[in-house]
């Protein structure tokens, strides 16, 4: 079996590519390009994300690890809380889903919210994105890894993105389901209307 290492370094050549909508420009967002997308249920070889030691700090300034978040299916995504257009879309994405779950389902599943401006990604931020958007507390998670660790979190995921001399960050809007033991299963790249393959793939890892 590959190593998280080597999953990683079999993924980033898909980070910091160029082309990518920056939250303040959108143009585009629906129509990136494929980051290794497989169809619904086809397992995306590798190790579990858990095996990678990469630390983190929650809304409420607690410090954990991704293994920490081990034992529920996940529905994730890599946003920061300045975002104005790409990441308010990817968030409602998710709420589509959370929704549309059975009351089992929305128990069980877990979101989490993967920063990708820690620097700025703030506890405080955090959780004033939360408010915002109305994010359960309890079901949602909002994280923030050191600043040298951004590129081997959004390698793991398949993100896309690109620091701006403005401040914005370059990004696409891609949402990832991972199983119980931190395997990706599913990547959905670009906005949809309709949650059902999102909603398919979360049922695949319950």
């Amino acid at each position: 079996m590959t190593s998280a290492r080597a999953l990683v370094a079999l993924l980033a050549i898909a980070v910091l590519a160029a082309g990518l909508p920056a939250c303040g420009a959108v143009t585009g967002a629906d129509h990136d390009p494929p980051v290794q997308a497989p169809e619904p249920g086809d397992e995306i070889p590798g190790d579990s994300i858990y095996n990678l030691d990469l630390p983190l700090v929650d809304q409420d300034g607690r410090r954990l690890v991704l293994a920490d978040l081990a034992g529920h299916p996940i529905v994730a995504a890599m946003i920061y809380s300045a975002c104005t257009t790409v990441c308010p879309r990817v968030t409602q994405e998710m709420k589509a889903v959370e929704a549309q779950l059975s009351a089992a389902g929305r128990q069980d599943a877990r979101f989490v919210l993967f920063s990708l401006d820690p620097g700025r990604d703030t506890p405080r931020a955090l959780r004033e994105f939360a408010a915002a958007h109305r994010l359960d507390l309890s079901r949602w998670r909002l994280v923030a890894a050191p600043e040298d660790e951004v590129r081997t979190l959004s390698a793991v995921l398949g993100v896309k993105y690109k620091l701006e001399g403005n401040g914005e960050i370059a990004h696409s809007a891609l949402i990832a389901v991972i199983d119980r033991r931190g395997v990706v299963r599913h990547r959905q790249l670009g906005y949809t209307q309709d949650p059902r393959a999102l909603l398919a793939a979360v049922g695949g890892v319950m």
